[in-house]
This record gives structure tokens, sequence and C-alpha cells, in this order.
């Protein structure tokens, strides 16, 4: 059991004292920390199997400390100590990740056979019984650079998996702002043509300045430019209806290798489209044609909005706070408890780029430490308030 490193952290001194000495004397081996920050620093440090976290502690609540191990120690367990009166806060950390809570005043015997369940299952993922279930479960807390453990999340997982190796074109639908450049960009990394280029194109500007006659060949030149790597056609919806006509004629006449071209002259670009647009309804309101669509539709990805995975929030506001703690000398290592219940609530029309813009407007504006709803955009801070409002109410 010395091998299997377990983290517990209470800001109660006595506790973790009673802990420490029970846990020790029991042959594990253990380390106690009093607060969340000093606990990440630990983690980051060193590989812990299991960390029991206090819900409530000043500065670096529970919920913010499971979703920053989630971000940089995944494999890692994580249980929630929770007091009277924070059960519903317990449960919901559940959702986040935490593999199960424990409610003060716990009995050591209690937490004992905790941990053993705990190092049983370790055992059986080292004979990859565990392991095998979760791969097969999809239980990812990120994919390159999406990050999100949601059920939402998983699904554009799996579907990646299962594209990213085939030449099937890719329809990436989703509102502005969900990542959906990013889950191309993804896709393009995980597949064979990782080492050629990723051509991004803005479809509403494609064919501006460009006359009719040479539409054709300007088409045939943005694929050539991928030297066989992935075209991202973004807003495919705002194609023009001539450049829609050209680009089905390209994509099947020169890709494809039909009648009118030579296997040599081919272009072997893979193809992935965007749109925010409702596209079964531009079908029937003539805005673009079925027939183009069938053909980039080959495989489907929905990117959700924020609003529908906000148990991604504390995912995403770690990876962010890294992000930018890594370029700028103005570290922020949290947000107050006030703070996350606001960008729980808020509904993010902006979706993840408006979340990204938030946190980064934090770190210009210069908030050091934690960052308090007075830092916050008056439309999200003012949204807090009335939600409160109503919730008293």
């Amino acid at each position: 059991m010395k091998a299997f490193k377990i983290l517990f952290v209470d800001d109660d001194k006595d506790i973790l004292f009673i802990v420490e000495k029970f846990l020790s004397r029991q042959g594990y081996n253990v380390t106690v920390a009093d607060n969340g920050i000093e606990a990440l620093e630990l983690v980051k440090q060193k590989n812990f199997d299991i960390v029991f976290t206090d819900f409530k502690m000043p500065e670096f609540d529970g919920l913010e400390l499971l979703a920053a191990i989630k971000e940089y120690r995944p494999e890692t367990e994580v249980v929630i100590v929770t007091g009277y009166g924070t059960m519903e806060s317990a449960v919901k950390a559940m959702k986040f990740g935490s593999y199960d809570y424990i409610q003060k005043p716990f009995k050591l015997d209690s937490l004992k056979a905790l941990i053993d369940r705990v190092i049983e299952e370790k055992r059986f993922r080292d004979q990859n019984i565990i392991l095998k279930r979760r791969i097969k479960d999809g239980q990812r807390h990120r994919y390159d650079e999406l990050v999100g453990m949601s059920l939402k999340m998983q699904e554009v997982y799996e579907t990646i998996d299962r594209v990213s190796m085939s030449n099937l074109f890719v329809m990436i639908r989703g509102e502005s702002g969900t990542g959906k450049e990013l889950a191309a960009r993804v896709i393009h990394n995980r597949s064979n043509r990782h080492n050629k280029p990723f051509v991004p194109v803005n479809c509403s500007s494609v064919d501006e300045g460009i006359p009719e006659s040479r539409l054709f060949d300007h088409i045939v030149g943005l694929l050539e430019m991928s030297k066989g790597g992935t075209i991202y056609l973004d807003e495919v919806s705002d194609i023009t209806p001539t450049l829609q006509l050209k680009l089905l004629q390209v994509l099947k006449e020169k890709r494809l290798g039909l009648e009118e071209t030579s296997k040599e002259s081919a272009i072997d670009a893979r193809v992935i489209s965007a749109s925010k647009a409702d596209l079964e309804e531009a079908i029937k309101n003539g805005e673009i044609r079925k027939d183009l669509f069938d053909l980039l539709n080959g495989a489907k990805i929905i990117m959700p909005p924020l609003r529908e995975r906000k148990e991604d929030i504390c995912l995403l506001l770690n990876h962010f706070l890294y992000q930018f703690n890594k370029k700028t000398p103005r570290k922020i290592g949290s947000v107050s408890p006030q703070t996350m219940d606001i960008l729980l609530d808020y509904h993010w029309p902006g979706n993840i780029i408006q979340f990204h813009s938030v946190i980064e407007r934090a770190f210009a504006t210069g908030v050091e430490g934690t960052i308090e709803p007075d830092d916050l955009p008056k439309e999200i801070r003012t949204f807090g308030e009335a939600s409160k409002k109503k919730r008293l109410h």
C-alpha cells in the first residue's frame, strides 16, 4: 500500500492530524494539505492515486480543485468530503468527475474501506479490465485541444475517433463560438494527413473579386493549396449559388477523377465543412444545393453550445487559466465561489469564445490571485445578480 499515494485536503488541521495519523498506522502513503492551492501544487509535483478534498475551503474550494486535478492528472481519483448542508454540492461534484463523496463526520473505518475499494479497482485496471471499460465508455476529459467531459463532448470525441483516419468528408455543425474549427483541426491532426497543410477558407468571401469564368480554376487552386491535406470550409451556407455549382463540379470532376479529368490531375484533398445555420431549412429555401450538401455531409459532428454542457465550465476555466498563466507574469489561480456561481448560471450566448474572452479580459485588466464578481464584464455580472434575486424570491 506504500506505493498507493493518497492526498487529503482540509482547512481543519485537527482533521488532518487525525486522518494522517490513522492512515499512516494502516500502512498507507499519505500526504496532507490545509488549502486547495497548496494541494494543486502537490498534484503537479506528484502523481497521487486518490485525492480527498473538503468541499468548502477559502480561496480555492473542492469543486475548483477537482476540475484542476482532472486538467493536470485525469487518471487521479477525487473524493469530495462534504459537511452538513453541502450535500447537493457534493452530488453535483459527481457530475464533474468526482469518484465518490463522503459526509462529515465520517468514520475512519469507512474512509479506509473507500480507499481499499479504489486500490482494488486500480489493481483491476492494471489487468486492463477497468481500462477497457473506460475506453469503451469514452470517459475522457479532453481530446487534444478540445476540453470537456460532458456526455455531448464524449459523443464528439467518439465521432472524431471514427472519422479521423478515413477520407470521409465531414460536416461540423453548431452555433458560433462552439469550437467547430478546433474540432476540424483535431480531425486533421489525428488523420494520416497530419503532416500536410490545414487550409481554412472563409466561404462568405471566397469569390470576392473573382470573375465567374475563373471561379472553377480558383476553387481548384484552393484545393491544391492543401497539397493533399485538409480544406476547411467555414460557414459553408454562405457560399453563393454560382460558387456552390462550381464547387460541386470541382469536387466531382477533379477530386473524384471523372471522365473530364485524368487520375493524375485528381486532387487528393479532404474537405471538412462547418455551418451555424439550419442547413435542412436552407435546402428547403433554395439557399444551398441538396446535392452539394449530400456530398459534404459524409459524416456529421454537432458541437454543443456551452449552456448545454455547463459541467465542463470548471475544466475549461482551469484550461484557460493554465494557458494565460504561461504567457503572462501576472498570475490568476482561481475564481471566488461567488464568481463560479455566476459563471455556472450564465447562458453564454457566445459559447466557448465568449468564455475564453472573459478569462483573457481578467488578465488584461490586471486581476491577480482570484477573479471576483466585479472583475467580470457588466452583462455577465448583472445577469448573475438577477439570477440570485430570482432564487431568493
